[in-house]
């Protein structure tokens, strides 16, 4: 696998990270809507990341579905939604690690759109809702991801990106809502493994805010215009 350097240098499209804030009056048009499913994008690098520790675990997979409001004058809330996440072919120094994300059709992560790139307005930055995942490594570590323990916990947020230009929808947006609930012993009790302790924020994109970290090309293309 290719070092984490050679990883970043790869990357394109950084996401502006002073994005113009949606008010709560401005509204959007979404074609054609519907259902969507997308896997990894071609020059993506994909990664899980500790922000404390600044450890990434490097996955080689990632697939992603949901769906979009179709029509005119929607509001930013509850645009989409996710209905799956899967982030595959995961691993850190040496040790394999399950990424189980608990979004699904039955249980899926709401979509609000919460910005403009003021460097390109085909960008859109935003939050997804209702977001759980467990770390699972083959030493034995197994780690509960959610929101902060001390704001009552649960399920936490992520941030994402949308491309309509490129059809590209990005986890590496700023959000800053998932944090280690709880973590094993086995997930800090070795030098050469895992880094996770609790309290902990962890970050879906792993590699900053650029919009080709943690990606998929969707299908089919969703054209998301504002006013």
């Amino acid at each position: 696998m290719k070092t984490l350097t050679t990883l970043l240098a790869a990357s394109v499209c950084a996401v502006a990270a002073t994005a113009v804030a949606a008010h709560a009056d401005t509204t959007f048009t979404v074609s054609p809507g519907g259902a969507w499913s997308g896997t990894r994008a071609p020059d993506s690098t994909v990664g899980i990341r500790d922000a404390v520790s600044s450890q990434t675990i490097l996955c080689s997979g990632l697939t992603a579905s949901g769906s979009f409001r179709s029509g005119t004058g929607l509001s930013a809330s509850n645009i989409g939604s996710l209905t799956g996440i899967a982030f595959t072919g995961c691993q850190v120094r040496g040790l394999t690690v399950t990424v189980t994300v608990h979004t699904s059709a039955a249980n899926p992560a709401p979509l609000t759109i919460t910005g403009v790139s003021p460097a390109d307005p085909t960008v859109f930055s935003g939050r997804a809702e209702n977001v759980s995942l467990t770390l699972d490594a083959s030493n034995g570590c197994h780690a509960e991801v959610g929101a902060q323990v001390s704001a009552g916990g649960g399920p936490g947020f992520t941030g994402f990106a949308y491309s309509t230009t490129e059809a590209r929808f990005s986890f590496a947006a700023a959000g800053k809502g998932l944090f280690i609930q709880s973590a094993t012993a086995q997930c800090t009790g070795s030098t050469y493994g895992l880094k996770l302790k609790q309290f902990d924020r962890i970050s879906l994109g792993g590699f900053g805010d650029s919009i080709a970290a943690s990606s998929v090309i969707i299908s089919p293309a969703q054209t998301i215009t504002s006013p």
